[in-house]
């Protein structure tokens, strides 16, 4: 029978999770195949040594990828620059690997569901949010409210703010290469989901099927808020905005100035200055109106960085002209 769901399965230093992750998948009671392909973005903590047990073990369903560089710290993204390819199902449902699924009939629930609603293209349910340092903050997300007290939703309610927790999420898939940003893109689940609903309802299942782990070290931790945040995440939350932008007509102009307004600041403050030229070579346009004019510390700084950048120019176009004459003259 033809591979009818694939599960992804993106994983970093999770050697402590990794193994529960593993087991929550492949305990899945389905009446079709599926397959998971896991990622492991070259962990140094022995997580790759789990995986390819498992992968041993299970050899019809785990398809693992590995790495020897990390290629998200390189600004890779790992969906579409190394996984998309290996993908056979027609449905597609996501779990990385310090979260875990604690329903062994999610999959087939959620397969039915879609496959008995044709103008559906995402289906998902709540999933139980526990911190690790925090016992007693233990939550279900999303609750009703947050979802607009709807069971069947669209991309209209979905633009508003995203109630879809990534390992909740089963789409119908649709997403290719061609249309995804060339670099970084973060939130990339948040995109994913906005990319599938275009092509149908979103539907909503009451059980609570997974679970969504969160520390300290999460990507988001301090989102928002902190300088790491910002150094980390600040350039691929622009690009976020923008795909946005150029993808659903909305306007997410003072929502980009913040987080431009905030990233610039932060790469000032840690003198991370390769960067800020970065940013305003891939934003040149808008960049006058990321400067935060109220601000004269970070003016002068952007002031002194523009100076340096016309100075080198000059000097390559002087060094050129140099090369020019001498393959001239000889």
């Amino acid at each position: 029978m033809k591979t009818k769901a694939t599960i992804l399965c993106m994983t970093y230093n999770h050697v402590n999770y990794i193994a529960q992750a593993l087991d929550s998948l492949v305990c899945q009671k389905t009446n079709f195949p599926f397959e998971i392909i896991i990622h492991d973005d070259a962990s140094i903590d022995g997580t790759r040594e789990i995986i390819e047990k498992y992968e041993k073990k299970y050899p019809n369903i785990i398809k693992a990828i590995y790495q020897n560089e990390n290629q998200f710290s390189k600004g890779r993204d790992i969906l579409t620059d190394f996984m998309i390819d290996y993908i056979q199902g027609e449905y597609v449902a996501i779990n990385e690997g310090d979260d875990f699924w604690i329903d062994e009939n999610k999959l087939q629930r959620q397969v039915d569901f879609l496959d008995s609603h044709h103008d559906f293209s995402i289906c998902f349910h709540p999933v139980k949010v526990i911190w690790e340092d925090k016992p007693c903050f233990e939550s279900i997300f999303p609750d009703k409210k947050y979802r607009f007290n709807k069971e069947i939703l669209t991309i209209d309610d979905l633009l508003k703010h995203n109630f879809i927790q990534t390992n909740s999420v089963l789409y119908r898939w649709k997403l290719k290469k061609e249309m995804w940003a060339k670099k970084q893109v973060l939130p990339c689940d948040y995109l994913w989901h906005l990319i599938h609903a275009k092509y149908g309802k979103i539907g909503f299942l009451p059980q609570v099927m997974s679970v969504y782990r969160r520390n300290n070290a999460g990507i988001w931790t301090g989102g928002l808020e902190t300088d790491n945040w910002f150094l980390k995440c600040g350039i691929p939350h622009i690009r976020f905005y923008e795909e946005i932008e150029k993808n659903f007509s909305v306007d997410k102009t003072k929502d980009k100035l913040l987080i431009a307004q905030n990233t610039i600041k932060a790469l000032l403050k840690n003198k991370k200055f390769s960067l800020l030229k970065d940013m305003s070579e891939e934003f040149s346009e808008k960049w006058e109106s990321f400067i935060d004019f109220s601000d004269y510390k970070m003016i002068n700084k952007v002031k002194k960085l523009k100076k340096e950048r016309f100075i080198y120019k000059i000097i390559l176009i002087l060094l050129l002209l140099l090369l020019i004459y001498l393959f001239l003259w000889w």
